[in-house]
């Protein structure tokens, strides 16, 4: 069975909504359309994307306005049109695989990484060496040029049209820490001086004169979704394995935490400047 995503989902449940609307039972709905009730429960679900003319087939039937009309063509649309799924490593963990698939749909990314650059802002050759690095606490089925190819394969919400915004901030050890040699390292760096000028990313360093600050032994993600009264999700890493948390005092205290480290970080534009000055020193 298909797994409903967000965007199956607001279609969904747009057309549960304007059926309760209408006072259709959904057996109405399903003998209008000649078929069965699990068939419409379906739809409304997210789980099947049914075809726009059983949409409007609905729709009419249901005697929407020309202004539910026009919205629902947009999340059909929206629906239709998500980019498909990135191919995930054998034994990528239930949390890692929700992460990935909220990125399909999120809107903005934030995340503070105290150890390592965030894997949507890594070179290939700086992400070899670090998953080459921590192999021993790897899931045995894992394939590291399968891992690496993930990691590369997530970056595509950044680009595009109306790419995902993503705001990093990282230590300022991180920027020091020679993963990979002085040749990966120096390639990582120009890769991300070259993202400064991307509107839509942001990198920023906490400096070592800002002392301790939250998280300071493992990394985080908040993923927020476009709905504005959607609560984001939070993707914990740790090593050997990860955990995915949505409950809204736990989001809550994570967000507290990513502001107040917005707060201790360097701007911007001194963060490339802290980039350009130690790659000269490579």
């Amino acid at each position: 069975m298909a797994t409903p995503t967000r965007l199956k989902k607001r279609l969904g449940a747009f057309l549960r909504d304007v059926r309760r609307r209408a006072d259709k039972s959904m057996d109405e709905a399903a003998d209008h359309l000649r078929t069965k009730r699990p068939t419409v429960s379906r739809y409304e679900t997210g789980e099947v994307l049914p075809v726009w003319s059983t949409v409007h087939m609905l729709l009419t039937y249901y005697d929407v306005t020309s202004g539910d009309l026009t919205l629902a063509a947009r999340l059909y649309d929206d629906a239709k049109d998500e980019p498909r799924s990135v191919r995930l490593t054998a034994g990528a963990s239930k949390a890692f695989r929700k992460l990935v698939n909220a990125e399909r749909e999120a809107v903005r990314e934030r995340e503070l990484a105290p150890i390592v650059f965030p894997g949507l802002l890594q070179t290939k050759s700086y992400a070899q060496a670090l998953i080459g690095a921590g192999s021993p606490l790897h899931n045995p089925d894992m394939r590291p040029e399968s891992a690496v190819a993930t990691r590369m394969e997530r970056k595509k919400p950044l680009e595009g049209a109306d790419p995902m915004t993503l705001h990093a901030i990282v230590d300022e050890a991180v920027v020091h820490r020679q993963i990979g040699g002085p040749g990966v390292m120096r390639g990582q760096l120009e890769y991300l001086i070259g993202l400064a000028d991307r509107p839509n990313i942001t990198l920023q360093v906490i400096p070592f004169a800002a002392g301790g600050y939250g998280t300071m032994n493992g990394s985080f993600v908040l993923v927020d979704y476009p709905e504005p009264e959607a609560l984001p999700g939070v993707y914990l890493e740790y090593p050997a394995g990860g955990a995915w948390i949505d409950d809204a005092d736990d989001v809550k205290r994570f967000v507290a935490t990513f502001d107040e480290a917005t707060s201790l970080a360097m701007s911007p534009d001194e963060t490339t400047n802290l980039l350009r000055q130690q790659l000269k020193s490579l």
